[in-house]
């Protein structure tokens, strides 16, 4: 059964979304990619100061292990996370 983890965080109000769009880009997204069990992931933002992140997985335990990856030292102020189960996908 796939899990997904959800993390929120809080996103300087000054930063730039190029920059943003950058790292994610360069650094986030290939890193949760080569995650084991990896199937997707998105990447939001409020508009008002919250970045929320959903990366799926093909299991509870690779989602589990990947929580710690996703939130690396040095990102953004982290405002929330958890591990879901995904009862339905379209």
């Amino acid at each position: 059964m796939a899990h997904a983890v959800l993390i929120q965080v809080k996103l300087h109000p000054d930063s730039d979304i190029e920059h943003r769009h950058a790292i994610l880009n360069d650094f986030v997204i290939p890193a949760a990619k080569a995650l084991p069990g990896f199937q997707k992931g998105i990447w939001m933002n409020d508009g008002v100061g919250t970045g929320t992140c959903v990366v799926v997985f093909d299991s509870e335990d690779n989602a589990q292990s990947a929580v710690t990856a996703l939130m690396p030292d040095g990102g953004p102020p982290i405002l929330s996370s958890a591990v879901c189960e995904v009862e339905i996908e379209v």
